[in-house]
């Protein structure tokens, strides 16, 4: 029990002296009244309500908390221009879909009197129909009543690029040899080869023999004469 002063009579009950004890203690419990009425410090918890506190008319749970905040906080200046080009492109712009209307005398040739385009830059992941079905709910809910949606224009944008990269690499480096006779400098030897089956092997190697005698019998330098 508290001892703060209370305004219940001497004989009021158990229940009603704890709620007077509960209640002495209320203006210590934080009230943040003007954070939960801003949407960028609102609880995310508490975007829902704010939002129809708002008047928000575009509502969707799989939106994430950054694009529910600024739809909250675009919802009174949108429906300030409601019924004009600018309130549709404010609009989409605000559910994160960076976006252009076109009107029909701005299109190249010249669409039809009274229509409008709107294009929009997505990512590479693309659009979905349900996201494709809220967009032109958006703009059916914000456009004149004169004008019509002509078509939407998606252009995908994607982020990805070169990336340079290296690797690092060890290993051994091996010669595999399938017995074919080489020279020194590791050339096969195939004209030997192709000397030893047109003439004979045994032929050819008598005569590599007899030009290795005469190579090793040569001097080591050899001396012309210069009055040749």
């Amino acid at each position: 029990m508290t001892d703060a002063a209370t305004l219940l009579p001497s004989n009021a009950s158990t229940l009603e002296r704890a709620v007077a004890a509960a209640d002495a203690h209320i203006s210590a419990i934080p009230a943040p009244v003007r954070e939960v009425w801003n949407p960028y410090t609102c609880p995310a918890a508490l975007l829902p309500w704010l939002a129809y506190a708002y008047g928000v008319e575009e509502w969707d749970e799989a939106w994430s908390d950054n694009v529910k905040r600024d739809v909250i906080a675009q919802s009174l200046q949108i429906k300030r221009i409601k019924a004009t080009y600018g309130a549709v492109q404010r609009a989409v712009v605000a559910m994160g879909l960076p976006a252009r209307v076109q009107e029909w005398f701005q299109q190249s040739p010249a669409g039809q009197p009274y229509t409008f385009r709107l294009a929009i830059e997505s990512d590479q992941i693309g659009f979905d129909g349900p996201q494709l079905a809220r967009v032109r709910s958006v703009v059916e809910r914000y456009k004149n009543t004169r004008s019509h949606l002509a078509g939407i224009d998606i252009t995908i944008r994607s982020t990805g690029g070169p990336r340079p990269s290296s690797v690092a690499l060890t290993g051994t480096e091996s010669r595999v040899s399938d017995g074919t006779p080489a020279y020194a400098d590791g050339i096969s030897a195939l004209d030997l080869l192709i000397d030893g089956a047109v003439n004979g092997y045994s032929e050819t190697g008598q005569a590599v023999e007899q030009l290795r005698d005469i190579v090793a019998g040569m001097p080591a330098k050899l001396t012309i004469p210069t009055d040749l």
